[in-house]
């Protein structure tokens, strides 16, 4: 692994080296990412050198990696495979029946931290690969021994569609990674092709009070449940209301039924529809609602 002490590459490392992979890595700096690395009995060498790859069978590399790099030039002229975490974390769901992949330009983190929360709280073991540092699990990932995992999609350069979701979060879409998207509109047909990545049997949980809703859904096979404040959703948020400090607290919907009410510890109305997913997604998964808001009520984010 070049760049193993990447908040990225670090939870990928973690998952492999528990499924008996033998990993070695490099980086250029001292983390405590590094030092949770190393505890795991994986060698590091400091500094990235052309000798750092001899016996590798593959060589995989963060984006962050310039091209000029001696690691990855020498990876590249080995002859030996060398592949982007991204193509690797794709490779890394397609190995979980329950892979719960979290997608959107704004909330995956968050949402990604509630999944984690709800599950721990249902006592499952779950993998996860999240793009912060979450306190519940001691850093960005995490690796269990069930077939639940929790990842976030990121669209950034169309890496969400290495992955192999069986259920599918689509949050949002606004106009954001424009120095590789030529506007919204390809945008919002990269989630669409994202979406389509969910098997038959699977589930497409989306945003249904968004803009591109009907562009992200079209000709799906498999089955597509809606969140979000509007009455025509699935799973809705009525009376949404704030304490002083900004937490929401709101009555859970679901088919038009009142079910009970959520309160957060994460603030803002922004969060509220990041809950709203999750939620949907632990129900689907058969988590009872006591459990999610257990998970939610210990859920306050990740730190960046």
């Amino acid at each position: 692994f070049i760049g193993i002490g990447g908040s990225g590459m670090y939870p990928l490392a973690q998952i492999l080296h528990s499924k008996g992979f033998y990993l070695t890595g490099s980086d250029n700096n001292e983390t405590e990412t590094l030092k949770a690395v190393r505890n795991m009995g994986i060698p590091v060498y400091m500094g990235q050198r052309a000798e750092n790859i001899e016996g590798a069978d593959l060589i995989v590399y963060t984006a962050a990696i310039m091209s000029d790099n001696p690691e990855l030039i020498a990876a590249k002229a080995s002859g030996v495979k060398t592949i982007e975490r991204c193509e690797l974390l794709g490779l890394v769901t397609s190995w979980y029946n329950k892979a719960v992949c979290v997608s959107g330009t704004h909330g995956k983190t968050t949402t990604s931290s509630m999944l984690t929360h709800m599950y721990l709280a249902q006592n499952i073991d779950l993998s996860t690969v999240i793009g912060g540092k979450l306190k519940a699990i001691g850093g960005s990932g995490r690796a269990g021994t069930s077939d639940v995992m929790v990842c976030e999609a990121c669209e950034f350069s169309n890496t969400f569609l290495h992955l192999f979701p069986n259920i599918s979060i689509i949050l949002n879409i606004d106009a954001d990674h424009l120095d590789f998207f030529k506007d919204i509109d390809e945008i919002a047909e990269s989630f669409h092709v994202f979406a389509t990545k969910t098997p038959k049997e699977g589930l497409v949980i989306v945003n249904g009070d968004m803009k591109y809703y009907d562009t992200v859904v079209r000709d799906l096979e498999c089955r597509v449940v809606t969140f979000g404040k509007g009455a025509q959703n699935k799973y809705s948020a009525h009376n949404i209301r704030f304490d002083d400090f900004g937490h929401p607290t709101y009555t859970l919907v679901v088919d038009g039924k009142e079910i009970t009410d959520i309160t957060l510890k994460v603030f803002g109305e922004h969060n509220v529809y990041n809950s709203l997913s999750a939620i949907a997604a632990s129900l689907e998964l058969g988590i009872s609602i006591d459990v999610i808001k257990q998970g939610l009520s210990e859920c306050v984010g990740a730190e960046r």
